[in-house]
């Protein structure tokens, strides 16, 4: 199943397989961690399950959330009502 879940609820109360990856709450204290986080993910995922096509966040509905992502080349794909999710086309 292809499904991006919109809540925690929904992603730890459903099964997702399929080609889709998803990072919740990617967090760091040191300045460019986070973007070493999610990109070594995606390497390692590329590598080691090439059937993984689209990476994509569950991320809490915040302005510092908004701005990781974004500056870091994400694009906005869906607003829920308390996350937002984010995809790199990486």
């Amino acid at each position: 199943q292809n499904m991006i879940p919109k809540s925690e609820l929904e992603m730890v109360c459903s099964i997702h397989s399929g080609n889709i990856a998803i990072f919740y709450t990617v967090w760091s204290k040191r300045k460019g961690a986070g973007r070493e986080i999610i990109f070594s993910i995606v390497d390692y995922l590329k590598e080691t399950k090439p059937e993984i096509k689209r990476f994509v966040t569950l991320s809490p509905k915040t302005e510092m959330a908004k701005k990781f992502h974004l500056s870091n080349g994400a694009q906005l794909i869906t607003e829920n009502e308390t996350t937002n999710n984010f995809e790199y086309f990486v």
